[in-house]
């Protein structure tokens, strides 16, 4: 295994550790828990505001108004 990203490693660690403990001796206690929770963000649906597609029950074509362009049908 080579050694040569050690010293990046170690001074990432160092850099983590010392802002947690600047966070936490000024009070803010609880401030790496948004961290825990942002991988579970995927499983939350929010709501977007999406253009609803509808399809033409005369000629199966996909439109996104009130017509069909294809034939004029009401959707």
């Amino acid at each position: 295994m080579s050694m040569r990203g050690l010293p990046l490693t170690i001074a990432i660690i160092a850099i983590a550790l010392l802002v947690s403990f600047f966070l936490w001796s000024i009070g803010i206690y609880f401030f790496f828990l948004p961290i825990i929770f942002l991988p579970f963000l995927k499983f939350i649906k929010f709501k977007s505001n999406k253009i609803k597609t509808k399809i033409c029950t005369t000629c199966g074509l996909e439109s996104d108004g009130n017509y069909c362009p294809r034939c004029g049908t009401k959707i």
